[in-house]
């Protein structure tokens, strides 16, 4: 049986448009690192999700005169697609929920 190995990454707030820190930060080192034990014959689970609670939510939220609670996820399916656009592939992207 192959060795299992689970990579997460942080979870972005989802309070604006994708920007290169989120990139930097984790995802790409995550995604080669990946990439790289699969090679190897491993069984890997990579994992993320977009954040939705927390003070940058909080902020914009208030910025745009509305709830917390009905912000961010339009974000949500921007990150998907430049995720999938630069080849980068989770196994399980999910998103924190009120």
């Amino acid at each position: 049986m192959a060795e299992r190995i689970l990579v997460c990454t942080a979870w972005p707030y989802v309070n604006g448009s994708l920007h290169v820190g989120h990139l930097a930060a984790s995802t790409f080192r995550a995604d080669a690192f990946a990439r790289f034990q699969r090679l190897r014959g491993k069984n890997v689970l990579m994992v993320s999700g977009s954040d939705e609670h927390g003070t940058p939510i909080t902020v914009r939220a208030e910025q745009e005169g509305r709830s917390p609670r009905r912000s961010p996820t339009a974000s949500t399916p921007e990150f998907l697609g430049y995720w999938r656009d630069l080849g980068i592939s989770y196994d399980l992207y999910t998103r924190t929920r009120h």
